[in-house]
């Protein structure tokens, strides 16, 4: 005679077996429950292109404090360029080492202009309003003393945010001649002009023979670098490219 198993004691077998393998799949590291599928953070490593200044950690956010600071300061016998905020600015410290400077090196950003300030007519007159992402990293908080050379009877100024960098050190040029302040652009070709130019770091630009001499920056990929001649028109208030060399990095 075929005996017969109740059902709730094959239900409750099959349970109980489920429960046994859950726990030795556990064991074993094989079962893994729906939490255990959310991404982990990647550590992915950036070429020194990809970082920058401009994306402040958490921490810079917290440490970063209001200034109003001058930043830059060019002295002419009739009068001053000052770099200084147009509103707000903060200052904080850079926070790591970096391509950019070490962690205790501070950087300025905000809104920052150019001011003419006459001994004549006493008053400050702005000539050139920054890009709203300029970045001014230095190596402490007094003001940078911008670089005078004169072309064509002309005192000129060069002006450079950050004291070092990873590819190249932007520059600013400003001009000084009968009392009155302006800025200097640099024409590449007709009808191509730019308001300033990168310097590679560590090989500041030249005045020799009349020229404005710039070695330009360098990139990933680049096998030579451009070494920019320039001559000032003060007709134009602006560098003009006369010629461009090309050299490769081991030669300079």
């Amino acid at each position: 005679m075929q005996k017969v198993i109740p059902l709730g004691v094959v239900l409750l077998a099959i349970m109980l077996t489920g429960c046994g393998d859950k726990e030795a799949n556990l064991e074993n590291g094989a079962f893994s429950s729906a939490s255990s599928h959310i991404p982990m953070p990647v550590t992915s490593e950036y070429s020194p292109s990809a970082l920058s200044v401009s994306t402040p950690s958490a921490t810079d956010a917290h440490l970063a404090k209001e200034d109003d600071s001058i930043r830059a300061i060019g002295t002419h016998s009739d009068g001053r360029l000052l770099v200084k905020p147009v509103s707000k600015a903060g200052v904080a410290p850079l926070g790591a080492p970096s391509c950019f400077g070490v962690e205790t090196d501070l950087r300025w950003s905000g809104d920052y202009e150019v001011v003419w300030e006459s001994k004549s007519e006493g008053n400050a007159t702005p000539i050139r309003t920054f890009p709203i992402d300029l970045e001014i990293v230095q190596q402490n908080d007094s003001p940078v003393i911008m670089q005078p050379f004169t072309l064509e009877d002309t005192n000129i100024f060069a002006y450079v945010p950050r004291y070092t960098d990873c590819h190249g050190l932007e520059t600013y040029l400003f001009g000084v001649s009968k009392g009155k302040a302006f800025p200097i652009s640099l024409e590449m070709k007709p009808e191509v002009n730019w308001t300033s130019i990168n310097q590679l770091p560590r090989h500041p630009f030249k005045v020799a023979g009349g020229e404005f001499i710039v070695t330009g920056g360098y990139g990933a990929g680049q096998d030579l670098i451009n070494v920019y001649h320039f001559r000032y028109d003060p007709n134009k208030k602006s560098m003009i490219l006369k010629s461009t060399n090309q050299v490769k990095p081991s030669d300079l």
